[in-house]
């Protein structure tokens, strides 16, 4: 009746407000078993907690590396058969200018975004659609607006089907600040963070983490292809399953099949804060150490003399042909007759105005780091052997190093660590959704993806002292901070694929004739250490 509706609807009222609580009720105390569950995750031992933001649940991702390896080279016939579900890839791209300033070798005016961005952009994305993957792009702009136009020609140029985001004008604003958290100056103004702009595909990966199976964030001037993700991925997984070999065995630790005998009596001590010697050639691996390793990447330039004499060309030797520690660790180039040689199409045989045609193995250059940094090791399963590349001392996992048993002559020589001129920038970062969550959720102090605050970012992420360009593209927080391990394969075929063209090309112009190697020299080295390393195992000296 209508006399009895006024208690009916008290009565919903009623009941809706009791559901209500009970949702609450519930809410809360989910939200005080995770914060309870974080304060007991250590970011290292003897280290405080970490605070962490979750973005999945806890599901178990063994084999998503597995998955994504088989979605990335299954043949087209496949997709009869299986879940025709392509990969998924986000490509995304950040570049600070449009044309060129005429700084660091350039030409002042010259169209950046046309000449040398979109050629990049448009071989990486058709390498990939052309394995019948599902491709978008992201642009990230440092100026001010990308005109329709020139929206529209980036559009044109991309492959059919081929999605494209941009974000202009993506430099972000912040207040300069002392070391204590206080404003430079009383009357200090809030600015740009040109630095900052390399941060902001991280808040593109977080939106758009659950549609994508694998993302590639990398500067503009870098090559990337489809070659580069499945090598990528084939090692990955092959790290993981001797990293899920080792949680199964009885030990907890994964070894090298057919490992030679070791008749080394004596193994020395690190000189600095790693736990491990520099002496480690084929030891066993527990899972932890395993999970921090991870497939490395190096960039490097062609040598360009079509302007005429080239500093690297010239001398007597050129400098190319007297490069650095040579006198202490020599070339072995016997691998190209056993192995094969560098391919220097895998990563610099680009169709673009900007770089020399039909580079040859002995035009491909490296500056970042040199042999005095690196090391070997033999490692479990299919990963083999493998360079190491510098990391903290602190996180270093072993290997062999190239200074071990005083090879360069000096007995106070340590090894290099955190010296910027030989870390080996990379210049951005590949994963899939289950790296990503690790780096994230495990790895990285203060967490990989938004939002950046508290005490492990000093309350404000932007400030120079949490690290430059650098850092955010990917490269010296994931190998600094996160304590992951570089590898580089001693397999020609696959340190072909780990090689990136810097195509800007203009390091060579800019940088000091000793910091410059052919990259087939620089494996040499490598093997040199290797033969080293082998006959360490022997008791011989390694000289």
């Amino acid at each position: 009746t209508i006399a009895d509706r006024p208690r009916l609807w008290r009565s919903m009222l009623l009941f809706t407000a009791l559901v209500c609580c009970s949702i609450v009720l519930c809410m809360h105390e989910k939200l005080i078993d995770f914060s309870h569950a974080e304060d007991q995750e250590q970011t290292a031992e003897g280290t405080e907690p970490m605070m962490r933001r979750r973005l999945s649940d806890d599901v178990n991702h063994d084999m998503d590396l597995e998955h994504v390896l088989h979605l990335a080279t299954r043949t087209a016939e496949d997709t009869f058969t299986e879940d025709p579900s392509p990969f998924r890839v986000l490509f995304i791209v950040t570049t600070l200018s449009e044309y060129d300033k005429g700084t660091r070798g350039t030409v002042n005016g010259a169209d950046r975004l046309k000449d040398l961005v979109l050629p990049l952009l448009v071989d990486g994305v058709e390498s990939m659609v052309h394995r019948g993957w599902s491709v978008d792009v992201y642009l990230i702009c440092g100026f001010e607006e990308l005109k329709e136009s020139r929206r529209q020609m980036i559009q044109d140029a991309l492959p059919t089907g081929v999605g494209l985001e941009v974000w202009d004008d993506a430099i972000p604003y912040y207040y300069v600040k002392k070391f204590n958290q206080q404003l430079k100056r009383p009357d200090q103004t809030i600015e740009f963070a040109p630095h900052g702009l390399s941060r902001q595909h991280r808040f593109v990966v977080k939106d758009k983490l659950m549609e994508y199976d694998f993302f590639v964030a990398f500067e503009d001037d870098i090559r990337v292809t489809a070659d580069h993700v499945v090598n990528f991925l084939e090692m990955s997984t092959q790290i993981d399953r001797m990293r899920r070999a080792a949680e199964h065995s009885s030990d907890g630790k994964a070894r090298v099949e057919g490992a030679l005998e070791d008749s080394r009596t004596v193994r020395r001590k690190s000189m600095d804060k790693a736990t491990v010697g520099n002496d480690l050639v084929q030891d066993p691996m527990t899972a932890d150490e395993l999970r921090r390793l991870w497939p490395g990447f190096i960039r490097a330039e062609v040598v360009d003399n079509r302007g005429g004499p080239h500093q690297l060309l010239e001398g007597s030797p050129p400098a190319l042909d007297n490069f650095k520690w040579k006198q202490f660790v020599p070339a072995s180039m016997d691998y190209e007759q056993s192995f094969g040689a560098v391919d220097p199409n895998v990563c610099c045989d680009l169709d673009s105005p900007r770089t020399p045609p039909n580079p040859t193995k002995d035009d491909l250059v490296l500056w970042e780091t040199d042999i005095s940094a690196t090391g070997v090791r033999h490692y479990p399963g299919e990963i083999g052997w493998a360079a190491t590349m510098p990391v903290e001392d602190k996180a270093d996992v072993g290997s062999y190093w190239s200074g071990e048993g005083n090879s360069y002559n000096d007995p106070s020589f340590k090894r290099p660590r955190r010296v910027d001129a030989l870390l080996g920038q990379q210049a951005g970062w590949m994963a899939t959704r289950s790296q990503v969550l690790y780096f994230h959720e495990h790895a990285c102090p203060g967490g990989f993806l938004p939002h950046f605050d508290g005490k492990d970012w000093y309350s404000d992420s932007l400030q120079t002292r949490n690290g430059a360009v650098e850092f955010w593209s990917g490269g010296f927080q994931l190998f600094g901070r996160c304590r992951l391990n570089r590898i580089l394969s001693l397999d020609p075929k696959r340190f072909s694929r780990q090689i990136l063209y810097h195509s800007s090309n203009n390091k060579q112009k800019t940088k000091t004739r000793d910091k410059f190697i052919r990259l087939s020299h620089f494996l040499g080295q490598l093997y040199t250490v290797k033969e080293r390393a082998l006959k360490s195992l022997q008791g011989e000296t390694t000289q």
